[in-house]
């Protein structure tokens, strides 16, 4: 099979894998809407409507058009977090762009340099704990880059701030203050 693939034209092994990631994708995706959907004529129905789910359901719609396409760079994230999307519901305007943009990143990298390179890096990646340790590091500044120039990594501190004001205003009408001398 691979040597198949293999003496296929560039364009038409790219289309392939373009091709077979789409499928997979959608798929995987649709299959995670049809769990969240059953899920509603069971017990789960109330943790369908809790605050943790609909905080994940928007920060999914909100993130997931940057996850999408970036977990078809790593191996053994696609299909957590496509399942995820599909579970969360995000929205398909959102998800099939990112689906197209990550699929079509995943068919140019394995029908170009194919499976070998991913190959050679896991087990650079296994045999050095250095190595390990610079892929690592690599794939974290790469995010960090992706937040820093999309202002993701502000909107982090916004919401972290206004969630610990929040927190503090629920607390501050229950609890006493502790922190000056006033009152003693």
């Amino acid at each position: 099979m691979m040597d198949w693939i293999a003496s296929l034209p560039i364009g038409w092994a790219i289309l392939l894998f373009w091709t077979m990631a789409i499928i997979r994708s959608t798929t995987t995706y649709a299959l995670g809407r049809g769990i969240a959907a059953g899920a509603e004529h069971t017990s789960l129905r109330r943790y369908l409507a809790g605050p943790v789910y609909l905080r994940a359901m928007r920060f999914v719609d909100r993130w997931g058009p940057w996850a999408v396409p970036l977990c078809f760079m790593t191996v053994g994230l696609q299909t957590a977090v496509i399942g995820a999307a599909g579970i969360t519901r995000m929205r398909w305007r959102r998800f099939i762009p990112a689906m197209l943009l990550g699929s079509l990143l995943w068919g140019i990298i394995y029908g170009t340099v194919g499976m070998a390179v991913v190959w050679a890096v896991i087990t650079t990646a296994l045999a050095s704990p250095w190595a390990a340790a610079a892929l690592v590091l690599a794939l974290a500044g790469v995010v960090v880059l992706v937040l820093w120039r999309t202002g993701g990594m502000a909107r982090l501190r916004a919401s972290r701030t206004q969630r610990r004001a929040r927190e503090a205003a629920q607390q501050g009408g229950s609890q006493p203050d502790t922190t000056s001398d006033a009152g003693r």
